[in-house]
């Protein structure tokens, strides 16, 4: 791959690196490529609980919450594949 083909490179694929790609491909800037040095999730991201709750009493984590509720809600729409929420 050249470098004149990519506009942005996210450097790690877990969480927060596939979020970032995710959010950025939502706003077309360009190409976007994830770099990894090993597969998706395969540091600190794979080995979560995974553990999804809506019981939080601090303000902007009931915000995040209710937020990512409604993406998961709509996540098919979004992304235009199989959700397994």
């Amino acid at each position: 791959m050249s470098n004149k083909n990519v506009d942005i490179v996210i450097l790690g694929a877990g969480v927060i690196g596939t979020s970032i790609a995710f959010q950025l491909a939502q706003r077309a800037p360009g190409r976007v490529v994830v770099l990894d040095r090993d597969v998706v999730a395969a540091g600190g991201s794979g080995r979560s609980s995974a553990l999804i709750r809506m019981h939080y009493s601090f303000p902007p984590e009931v915000e995040l919450a209710l937020r990512s509720l409604e993406m998961f809600k709509n996540w098919e729409e979004l992304v235009e594949r199989p959700r397994h929420f």
